[in-house]
């Protein structure tokens, strides 16, 4: 992300002098399809803290000069990699992100958003006319590497969050039993299962996911703990008897009356005085900062477009709860722009 100007580029961007289109539309577009060629096409796996000529970068990858130049320049103006007399070297920033031992790299979200940036433009026109997707959703076009890139992106952003976000939720009194709804890899039920003794979970999820699942649950011997239930949450019943329903990065896919669907199911899942908690981008979160309301707008039509859904408001999502039974709904942000979790407690 471009995030550094100097203040003279400041004062002309505030009051327009320098258009904004020149950033939004031409340098952000360009720099994401960089990054994320330099990912895929393994030059960032040859780069190290230790400067190294761009000659000696290009032949390990594999690729020429001038184009690994050009894509380095790149990675350089957005903070990834710093240039010096001896050739091109990570930041700190890029060491985190880009390396491919990184344990807290976010390679394959940097592949999964080009991907769906590349088929973003595709029928976008069609769907702002008819405001609303007009054939399947996204994840009826994934093939086995869609759903990789998909899976493993998730498994990524999990890994920013998770342990801030099991440090928000409260348990009813006694849980014991836990029901992930689309919960994909599992991650935030193995760690509230780690941060609970006693507690179980089921991940409620499609097919294609239970690999990455199960290779979380390996990785974190959380086999006693955690288990994958096949199903569709959106077509079939929940599975009830549980103390805790989590609907996490779920009610975006969805229109007003698939969410209504999901709350009335989970109401249904749960045992009385259990809770259901919702993790997402909730629209109006971030007050006047530019970056929540960027980023809850952009993925607000990007969710349209790919699915179906949107963004919603906390108060929409509290009329989702109250219509369904629950007694209402509470809120906790979090410290990622626009994100936030809802308790909705059973009535």
């Amino acid at each position: 992300m471009l995030h550094r100007f100097s203040f003279l580029e400041q004062m002309l961007l505030r009051f327009d002098v320098l258009p904004h289109p020149f950033v939004d539309a031409g340098a952000s577009m360009g720099l994401t399809h960089a990054l994320a060629a330099s990912v895929r096409l393994g030059l960032v796996d040859h780069l190290s803290s230790e400067p190294q000529p761009l000659a000696r970068l290009a032949q390990r990858a594999g690729l020429s000069e001038q184009g690994s130049e050009l894509v380095l320049d790149c990675l350089d103006a957005l903070g990834y990699v710093r240039q010096g007399p001896q050739g091109y070297a990570f930041t700190t920033r890029g060491t985190k992100f880009l390396a491919p031992d990184s344990p807290e790299g976010l390679r394959y979200f940097i592949l999964f958003s080009d991907w769906i940036q590349r088929g973003y433009v595709e029928d976008l026109d069609r769907t702002i006319r008819a405001g609303r997707r007009t054939q399947g959703t996204m994840l009826d076009t994934l093939d086995e590497r869609g759903w990789e890139l998909f899976s493993r992106a998730m498994i990524e952003i999990s890994r920013t969050n998770r342990e801030e976000v099991v440090g928000l939720l409260t348990l009813p009194k006694g849980a014991k039993t836990v029901l992930d709804v689309g919960g994909s890899h599992g991650q935030y039920s193995i760690s509230l299962c780690k941060k609970h003794p006693g507690l179980s979970a089921r991940v409620l999820d499609l097919p294609p996911v239970r690999r990455y699942m199960d290779e979380c649950v390996r990785r974190e011997e959380a086999a006693a703990m955690v288990q994958f239930v096949e199903g569709d949450f959106d077509r079939g019943e929940l599975p009830g008897g549980n103390d805790v329903v989590l609907a996490f990065n779920i009610i975006h896919g969805l229109d007003v009356e698939g969410n209504r669907r999901l709350f009335r199911k989970a109401h249904g899942a749960l045992n009385p005085g259990g809770t259901l908690f919702v993790l997402d981008q909730i629209k109006g979160t971030g007050g006047s900062s530019q970056l929540s309301k960027a980023t809850t707008s952009f993925m607000a039509l990007n969710l349209l477009h790919q699915a179906g859904g949107r963004t919603y408001t906390a108060a929409e999502v509290d009329s989702f709860a109250r219509e369904a039974g629950f007694k209402g709904s509470s809120m906790k942000k979090l410290r990622g722009p626009g994100f936030a979790v809802i308790a909705c407690p059973r009535g």
